[in-house]
């Protein structure tokens, strides 16, 4: 299942709701769905409370409802999806329109974590680009919450940021509140996958080294765009074989393997969650080498298009901008 968090293109973010893909090209309103299937299948009086407890506007939201809102969420997805067929302009029990066409759609950032974890220099490519041996341990660090970014939002550039890069990552989405998991569990508190650019200002970071650290170069507001839609575990059953492409106006920038990471998902997960993990954080998983690293040529100016695909995820598509002036 691909969930999201969507409005029609020009409504107000306030009016966002969860979704989820049905039929191929069509954005079932889950709320609203899944409170008709309660009140017309299965004959509950309390159908439209228990819609708005399991299907809330916020994806994080739905993960903290555990298990009880993911068996609602197969009987909403099963339902749905065969109503699509039958029905497409089908609307729900207060005249909801339950379908709507994705490209009439507006789709946000899917979660907003708790914890925005990044891993750097887990791909082979990328290590030899920035001569750096990796490390016995995971090179990791945060981003601020203010990064974070939707699909089809702006990109924007400091204008004290002269090397714009950028990095297409797997991100994992954590579904449980745990801590300490241990490798073979690992995927058993995993929810899906996204797609995370892990937009970096190169000529910030390099100075920030000469101190000793690393923070806005890596973290300035938009820099971490991510979507575009949350991809469920169960669709994704080998997340350690895809393939991560990166385009920029449309030509290959990036090219790598999820195989080819030297932290596995597993060995990440127990190794991050020595600190409390909780339903929507993110662990993204590092880049495969390209990019401006590669070719200075190939930083980011205003005007281009990134697009960063992953295998049976999607493509996550920004623009980049100027800052402006004022």
């Amino acid at each position: 299942m691909k969930l999201m968090r969507y409005s029609r293109r020009h409504e107000p973010s306030a009016l966002s709701r969860l979704g989820v893909l049905v039929g191929g090209e069509f954005v079932a309103d889950l709320r609203a769905g899944y409170a008709l299937y309660l009140v017309d299948e299965a004959g509950h009086p309390k159908g439209r409370e228990l819609a708005e407890l399991y299907m809330p506007p916020y994806i994080t939201q739905f993960l903290h409802g555990g298990e009880a809102a993911w068996r609602a969420l197969g009987d909403a997805y099963s339902y749905l999806a065969g109503l699509v067929e039958a029905s497409p302009d089908a609307s729900g029990l207060g005249g909801e329109q339950l379908f709507m066409p994705l490209a009439e759609c507006r789709l946000y950032a899917p979660v907003r974590p708790s914890k925005l974890i990044t891993v750097g220099h887990n791909y082979p490519g990328y290590a030899r680009a920035t001569k750096r041996v990796p490390g016995e341990l995971p090179a990791a660090f945060m981003k601020s919450l203010s990064a974070v970014t939707g699909p089809e939002r702006d990109i924007v550039k400091p204008h004290v940021c002269s090397d714009l890069d950028f990095e297409t990552e797997l991100a994992v989405v954590i579904g449980k509140r745990c801590k300490h998991v241990s490798e073979a569990d690992a995927y058993g508190v995993i929810a899906g996958y996204t797609i995370l650019n892990d937009v970096t200002a190169r000529d910030i970071v390099a100075r920030e080294r000469q101190g000793g650290t690393v923070l806005l170069g890596k973290t300035y507001d938009t820099f971490a765009p991510m979507g575009p839609w949350l991809v469920t575990r169960e669709a994704i059953p080998d997340p350690m074989h895809l393939r991560i492409q990166t385009r920029v106006n449309g030509e290959a920038r990036q090219d790598g393997n999820t195989h080819d990471m030297i932290h596995s998902i597993p060995k990440l997960v127990a190794y991050l969650s020595q600190i409390s993990l909780l339903p929507g954080d993110i662990i993204a998983t590092g880049s495969p080498g390209g990019g401006g690293l590669s070719n200075p040529d190939w930083m980011l100016q205003a005007g281009d298009v990134v697009e960063c695909e992953i295998e049976g995820i999607g493509v996550l598509r920004n623009g980049v901008v100027d800052e402006p002036e004022s």
